[in-house]
């Protein structure tokens, strides 16, 4: 069975916001700007993507995965294996690294043929982290 949630909408990238945000944050509050863009006409101004702690953010934007999100988005390589030789790493390796951000849908797929061309949609990536203080007037501790 074939998984569309990674596959480019046929009315291709143009239909995606241009910033991708990944912040920390309880679900529901993302699912709330989620229905209030979809209230609005166009394109939403930005995809969220929320995770539950920073650490689960870090597990996802390792080093590498990051590396192969730059090279992405810089010029969107033809398949994997040309990513893989271009960033002169194992094509196991780099194939693991797209499949998980394809799997938090960063990354999507434009097929061709038996190719799959990996590819993002957003012209920026933006980590929005807030770090605030107890609250009860006390200064925040680190």
């Amino acid at each position: 069975m074939k998984d569309d949630s990674r596959e480019l909408s046929a009315q291709g990238a143009e239909n995606y916001p241009e910033t991708l945000r990944i912040t920390v944050g309880p679900a529901g509050n993302v699912f709330d700007q989620a229905i209030e863009q979809a209230s609005t006409d166009g394109t939403p101004d930005e995809a969220v993507r929320s995770f539950e702690s920073v650490a689960d953010i870090r597990n996802l934007l390792t080093d590498r995965r990051l590396e192969v999100m730059r090279a992405v988005m810089t010029d969107s390589p033809e398949s994997i294996a040309a990513l893989a030789d271009r960033l002169e790493r194992n094509y196991a390796d780099v194939h693991a690294d797209v499949q998980v951000l394809a799997d938090h849908h960063i990354v999507y797929f434009e097929t061709d043929g038996r190719s799959k061309r990996p590819h993002i949609p957003y012209e920026r990536v933006r980590l929005d982290v807030e770090v605030v203080g107890e609250s009860g007037g006390g200064r925040a501790h680190a």
